[in-house]
C-alpha cells in the first residue's frame, strides 16, 4: 500500500489477487470437489441406500460439503484467504520498514537507515531539506517502495524545510498517516463484504432446502421420508458451513484490522520522538533575545526619567 504510488491495473500484485484470484479459487475447489467430495458423498449415499454403514468421519464430512452453496463459500472463503495473506505479508514489510529507520524501538541492533541528527541535537531547515532528498532517493529502491514510513518523513521534512514552520511539518505528517490509516481501512471493505456474502450464500442453500423438503412433503405422507430428510440436510448443512467461515474470516480480519491500526500508533509514536521532536524551531531562540530588548528599553526609559 502508497499513499503515493498505489497499486492499480489487472498485472499488479492486488489486482491479480483480486481477479485471477477469484478465478483461481473457484477453479482449485471445483477441481476438489469433482476428485474428492462429490465422489465421497455419493459413495456414503449408496453405502446408506444399502444399510451399511461406513463409518468414517471424512463420508460425513463429505456429505456436509458436497451441495453447491457450501462449494461456493468454501471458494469465497479461498480467496478471502489470499486477500488475508497479501495484506499480513504488507504489514510485515511495512513493520520490516519501521525497524530499518528505528532499530532500537524495534529491539534491533543495527545501524538505522537514515542518521537523522548526525550528532546534532535537532533538525535545522537546511538539514531537513537534505534527509528529505536522501529518503527520497531510497525510497527508489525495491525493498522500500511504496511504503508508509519514508514517504510520510520525506513529506514532513521537505514540509519543513520549505516553510520553516514546526506546526505545519507535524500537521502534515499527521495528516499523511492518517490518510494512511483510511486507506487501510478502505482496503478491508472487500473482505467485510465476503463476511457479509458467505452467511447470505447459505441462507440460500437454507431456503433451497426447505422449499425442496416441501415439495416432497407428499412422499413423506406416503411413508417416504427421505426425500425430506435430504432437502433438510441441504438447508442445515449450508447454514452450517456459511456461518463456521464467516466466523474464521472475521476472526482473520479483527486481527489484521488491529495489526494495522497498532502499525498506525508506532509509525506516530516513531514521528513524534524521532522525527517532530527534533527539528529546530526557528522562533525559540528569539524570545530571550526580546526579553533582553524589552529590559534594555525600559532602563533607558529609567534612566531619562531619572536625569529629567
Amino acid at each position: 500500500m502508497s499513499l503515493r504510488n498505489p497499486e492499480r491495473g489487472l498485472f499488479s500484485v492486488k489486482g491479480l489477487i483480486f481477479t485471477l484470484g477469484l478465478i483461481a479459487s473457484f477453479i482449485f475447489v471445483g477441481a476438489f470437489y469433482g476428485i474428492l467430495i462429490r465422489p465421497g458423498a455419493n459413495k456414503a449415499a449408496l453405502a446408506n441406500s444399502y444399510g451399511v454403514d461406513i463409518g468414517t468421519s471424512l463420508s460425513s464430512l463429505y456429505v456436509i460439503l458436497k451441495d453447491y452453496e457450501q462449494q461456493i463459500c468454501l471458494s469465497l472463503f479461498l480467496w478471502g484467504i489470499m486477500i488475508l495473506v497479501y495484506k499480513f505479508i504488507l504489514l510485515k514489510h511495512e513493520a520490516r520498514t519501521l525497524g530499518r529507520f528505528a532499530p532500537e524501538s524495534e529491539g534491533l541492533e543495527i545501524a538505522p537507515e537514515v542518521d537523522l541528527l548526525q550528532g546534532a541535537r535537532s533538525i535545522s531547515r537546511d538539514r531537513a531539506g537534505i534527509l528529505s532528498d536522501l529518503i527520497d532517493s531510497k525510497s527508489q529502491s525495491h525493498d522500500l517502495r511504496n511504503k508508509i514510513l519514508p514517504y510520510i518523513m520525506a513529506r514532513g521534512l521537505e514540509r519543513y524545510h520549505i516553510t520553516g514552520s514546526v506546526p505545519e511539518a507535524t500537521e502534515t505528517i499527521m495528516g499523511r498517516l492518517e490518510v494512511a490509516a483510511e486507506q487501510q481501512e478502505s482496503e478491508l471493505s472487500m473482505l467485510r463484504y465476503l463476511v457479509w456474502a458467505v452467511p447470505s450464500i447459505g441462507f440460500i442453500g437454507t431456503v433451497r432446502g426447505i422449499g425442496v423438503a416441501l415439495q416432497r412433503a407428499d412422499e413423506a405422507l406416503q411413508g417416504d421420508i427421505s426425500g425430506v430428510t435430504s432437502a433438510l440436510g441441504v438447508a442445515f448443512n449450508s447454514t452450517l458451513v456459511a456461518l463456521f467461515i464467516s466466523i474464521l474470516l472475521m476472526l482473520l480480519i479483527h486481527l489484521l484490522q488491529s495489526g494495522q491500526e497498532g502499525l498506525i500508533l508506532r509509525l506516530q509514536t516513531f514521528c513524534r520522538e524521532q522525527l517532530i521532536d527534533k527539528l529546530f524551531d526557528h522562533t525559540e531562540p528569539k524570545a530571550p533575545e526580546a526579553r533582553s530588548q524589552a529590559s534594555a528599553v525600559r532602563s533607558q526609559k529609567t534612566e531619562t526619567t531619572e536625569s529629567q
